[in-house]
C-alpha cells in the first residue's frame, strides 16, 4: 500500500515542502529510505524502525521503501523522522492515510518512540503556513517555538504513540497556544553613563544606531573603544514583529536550546579574530548561517579589525552592500539574510600608541603602513563613520555623571520615528538602507544648496569616491533627524550637518602623530 505524509526541508532560513512517500508490499523484510538523505538523516532508518516497534501497534515484516520528494534536493535534518514513521504506519494501515493530508509533521524520534525537538522548528511552522497547511505536529518541547507563527494550528506531542492515537481518533490533542511574548528588559548592568570624556565616540555610536550606519573606532589601547561597543545594543529599540521573526528563525537553525518567544532584542555578535570564513559568512555541511547572518537586524562587532584574515574582511563587502550573503557549494547554493550594522575597532599601529598624547610610538613608518593596509580601501569605503578615540586627560573628565542609555535611547527612538515617516512608502527602514540608484538618495536625503556646495568641496579636497559621498549624505540626514530643533523630517539637510558628518569620517593615516 502507498501512503503520503508531509514535512519540510531546510534551505538556509527558508523551508520547502517534502512529501514522504511510503510503499509497503510483500517481499524481503527491510526498510529503505531514498531521496538524497545526508548527515543525521542517514540514520533515520534505525531510529524509525525502533520507534515504530514501540508505538504499541503490530507491524508485520514487509518490504518497505520510503522516498523523500523532491529527490533532487539534499535532506539532512532528523526532524523528518516523525513524518517518515507516520507515512509507514499509514502504509501498514495502522493509521488512516487521509488523516495525514493537510498536516505537517516535524520531530526527531528516540529509540523508544519519544519525540525530541530539533533545530528549524520555527522555519517549518512558517513553511506550513505559507503553503496552506492547516496544522503542524511538533514535539511538546518545541510547541512554543512553532506557535510563534500566526495562522496555523500547532499540536504538541510527547511521543509517536500519542500522535498515532490522535490520528486513529482514540484521543485528541489540543491545539497549543503560545504564551504572549514578553519584551526582554534592557540590560542595566552596563550603561552609557559609565563612559565619560569620550564625547565624539558617544556621538558616533548614537548616530550609528539611529541611522543604521556602520562604524569604525580607532585609537590606542584602553581608551574605551570596547566599552562603547558593548553598550551599543542597549541603545537599539526592540525589534518589530516581522524582524523579530526573521532573527528568531535564523538563530533557531543553530541554537542548542528551543526558543520560547520571539527574540525582540537586537542580536550582538562578537566573533574572535581567529574566526574562519565559514564561521563568519556561513558554510559547513550542511550549510548553516555564519556570524554575519546571526547578526541580521543587529550589530556585528569586530574587535582588533586588522587581525582578522584578509579573506574574512573582503568577504564582508557583499553583505555590507547587499544585506545578504550567497554561499555557493558543489552541491548547491543558498542566500542568507545579513543586513547587519558593522561596528569595528582597531589600534592606529602595531604597538597601539601612534598619536597618543603621553606615550611614544615604537613602530617604524613601514610597519604602520603595512598594519593599516590590512584594512583595504574598498572596505573602509563601505563604513559610514570612521572616528578616532583619544584618551582624555584626568583634568578633562567631567565631574557630573554622563547621560544614561535611556536618555540616548529616547533620542534614537525619535530619530527612528522621523525615518519611519519619511520612508513609509519605501521598502527601507533606516537612512543607511536608502540606495543611491534611481534618485532615491537625492530625494530622501536632500541637501540644501549650501550643503550641496560643501559636499562638493569636501569630495574634491579629500578625493572622496561617489560611494563615500553618498555615505556622508546619509550620515548628515541622520544627524538632522537627531537634532531636536529640526521638526520637519523632510526638510533639506543644512550644511552644518554635512560638516559634522565629515568630522565623523576620519580614517587612520600612517602619518598621524
Amino acid at each position: 500500500m502507498l501512503s503520503r505524509s508531509y514535512c519540510a526541508g531546510l534551505c538556509g532560513v527558508d523551508g520547502y515542502v517534502v512529501t514522504v512517500e511510503a510503499d509497503v508490499r510483500m517481499g524481503l523484510p527491510g526498510l529503505t529510505v531514498v531521496g538524497q538523505t545526508v548527515g543525521a538523516l542517514n540514520e533515520a532508518r534505525e531510529r524509525v524502525r525502533s520507534a515504530v516497534g514501540h508505538c504499541g501497534h503490530e507491524v508485520r515484516p514487509r518490504r518497505q521503501v520510503v522516498n523523500l520528494a523532491p529527490a533532487d534536493r539534499r535532506k539532512d535534518s532528523p526532524g523528518m523522522d516523525l513524518a517518515i514513521a507516520c507515512a509507514l504506519l499509514a502504509a501498514h494501515e495502522v493509521v488512516p492515510a487521509e488523516r495525514l493530508a493537510g498536516v505537517m509533521l516535524w520531530g526527531e524520534l528516540a529509540l523508544d518512540g519519544s519525540l525530541r525537538p530539533t533545530a528549524g522548528t520555527l522555519v517549518v511552522s512558517d513553511c506550513a503556513r505559507r503553503h496552506g497547511y492547516s496544522a503542524v505536529v511538533v514535539p511538546s518541547g518545541a510547541a512554543d517555538e512553532a506557535a510563534m507563527v500566526d495562522g496555523i494550528e500547532v499540536f504538541a506531542a510527547r511521543s509517536l504513540a500519542e500522535v498515532v492515537a490522535h490520528l486513529r481518533g482514540e484521543s485528541s490533542m489540543v491545539a497549543h497556544v503560545c504564551k504572549p511574548p514578553e519584551h526582554e528588559p534592557a540590560d542595566d548592568e552596563i550603561d552609557m553613563a559609565d563612559i565619560r570624556g569620550l564625547a565624539l565616540g558617544r556621538l558616533a555610536v548614537e548616530v550609528m544606531v539611529a541611522g543604521g550606519h556602520n562604524l569604525l573606532l580607532h585609537g590606542s589601547p584602553g581608551v574605551g573603544k570596547t566599552m562603547l561597543a558593548r553598550r551599543t545594543a542597549a541603545l537599539c529599540p526592540p525589534l518589530p514583529d516581522e524582524h523579530a521573526l526573521e532573527v528568531t528563525k535564523i538563530h533557531g537553525l543553530v541554537r542548542h536550546h528551543v526558543a520560547q518567544q520571539l527574540q525582540r532584542r537586537v542580536p550582538m555578535r562578537n566573533p574572535h579574530h581567529s574566526v574562519t570564513m565559514a564561521g563568519l559568512l556561513g558554510g559547513g555541511r550542511p550549510l548553516r548561517p555564519g556570524e554575519v547572518s546571526l547578526a541580521h537586524r543587529g550589530v556585528l562587532f569586530l574587535d582588533e579589525l586588522p587581525e582578522f584574515s584578509r579573506a574574512c574582511l573582503e568577504g564582508l563587502r557583499e553583505p555590507l552592500e547587499e544585506g545578504t550573503v550567497t554561499l555557493v557549494r558543489a552541491h548547491g547554493a543558498i542566500t542568507l539574510p545579513a543586513r547587519f550594522q558593522l561596528l569595528a575597532a582597531m589600534n592606529p599601529c602595531p604597538c597601539g600608541f601612534l598619536g597618543h598624547p603621553r606615550r611614544a610610538c615604537t613602530c617604524s613608518p613601514a610597519s604602520v603602513a603595512r598594519y593599516l593596509a590590512r584594512v583595504s580601501g574598498p572596505l573602509l569605503d563601505r563604513l559610514d563613520l570612521v572616528v578616532p578615540i583619544v584618551a582624555p586627560s584626568r583634568a578633562a573628565l567631567p565631574s557630573a555623571a554622563a547621560e544614561r542609555s535611556a536618555v540616548v535611547r529616547e533620542r534614537v527612538r525619535r530619530a527612528r520615528g522621523h525615518q519611519a515617516n519619511r520612508l513609509a512608502s519605501t521598502p527601507w527602514s533606516t537612512n543607511a538602507e536608502v540606495p543611491a540608484r534611481g534618485g532615491a538618495l537625492e530625494r530622501l536625503c536632500a541637501l540644501s544648496p549650501p550643503a550641496e556646495a560643501l559636499l562638493r568641496r569636501l569630495a574634491q579636497a579629500r578625493e572622496l569616491s561617489p560611494r563615500a559621498q553618498h555615505r556622508l549624505r546619509r550620515v548628515a540626514r541622520t544627524l538632522a533627524d537627531l537634532c531636536p530643533e529640526v521638526e520637519d523630517c523632510n526638510a533639506p539637510v543644512d550644511e552644518l550637518f554635512v560638516a559634522e558628518a565629515a568630522h565623523l569620517r576620519r580614517p587612520p593615516q600612517p602619518g598621524d602623530a
